[in-house]
């Protein structure tokens, strides 16, 4: 293995994870999934947003921010399940870290490598359907964009989540584990119980309350998010007229780009303290 230059330390890491990502089967299956999901769709039309009269495109729209908040964070979390851990399994982290490397940069190296794989493969995966989807459905090239980079962030917020489970289950299985947990969490059950409080509430909460709500769950901040600036996509849920309840732009790419550095940090502070007693595993 090539001494690790001191140089460019992240970029190096990051380069090799990267390189191994691209080699993963799990990458490629990704960019498949994405790219059928989301051509089926729009195959399929306003099919799963279950309204009538509508533009085909505002509703296309509709269905694949929806596919995003399920698929996104799943494919995320699966990815970044075994992330450092393997690698202390495997005896090569020991080895990395035997070279003058400090253990922020392989920290900051292996995210950013993991992080570009995911961002490749959802990239991969919106590019061949919205060379399908665009002209085809008459979809707004700039509104897709937007999806896809919206996509990108959200999947480097739950990315980071990952690490940081990895890090604590010590253990692939019990990181999968705990990932389809969060996942299951984030995507459904906090919203059965925003829904459920406030049913009990008659709908009496206040909207800075409401707001504050949506804000604690990322699903839920990306989601409004894309109905903020993707027009089209809020108008087939009959959502566009809520607009003044909802959380602002700036609050919501804040909340999502807070989510990432937070997980992220912490992740990198157990990381730090474990690999100084060589407890990762």
């Amino acid at each position: 293995m090539r001494t690790v230059p001191s140089s460019s330390p992240v970029w190096t890491i990051a380069r090799k994870e990267l390189g191994d990502g691209l080699r993963n089967r799990w990458i490629w299956a990704v960019t498949l999934l994405l790219a059928g999901a989301s051509l089926a769709i729009g195959l399929f039309g306003a099919a799963p947003v279950g309204v009538a009269a509508t533009e085909a495109g505002g509703a296309i729209m509709a269905s694949l921010t929806n596919l995003a908040v399920y698929l996104v964070p799943l494919l995320a979390l699966m990815l970044g399940s075994g992330a450092v851990i393997e690698e202390k399994r495997r005896g090569t982290l020991d080895l990395i870290l035997s070279y003058p490397l400090h253990s922020r940069d392989y920290f900051l190296g292996s995210f950013a490598g993991f992080a570009l794989a995911l961002s490749l493969a959802l990239t991969a995966g919106y590019l061949v359907a919205g060379l399908v989807l665009v002209p085809w459905a008459g979809l707004e090239i700039g509104e897709y964009l937007v999806l896809t980079g919206l996509s990108l962030l959200l999947g480097v917020v739950f990315l980071a989540i990952a690490f940081l489970v990895s890090l604590q289950a010590r253990d692939r299985g019990k990181a999968i584990a705990a990932s389809v947990f969060i996942w299951l969490g984030s995507v459904f059950l906090y919203d059965l119980v925003l829904v459920g409080i406030l049913v009990l509430s008659e709908g009496e909460i206040p909207g800075g309350v409401l707001s504050g709500l949506l804000l604690l769950n990322p699903t839920d901040a990306f989601r409004i998010l894309c109905l903020r600036v993707i027009e089209s996509s809020a108008s087939p849920l009959g959502l566009s007229t809520l607009s003044e309840f909802l959380p602002s732009t700036a609050a919501l790419v804040g909340t999502l780009t807070a989510w990432a550095l937070l997980a992220l940090f912490t992740g990198f502070r157990l990381f730090q303290s474990r690999v100084a007693r060589d407890t990762l595993v």
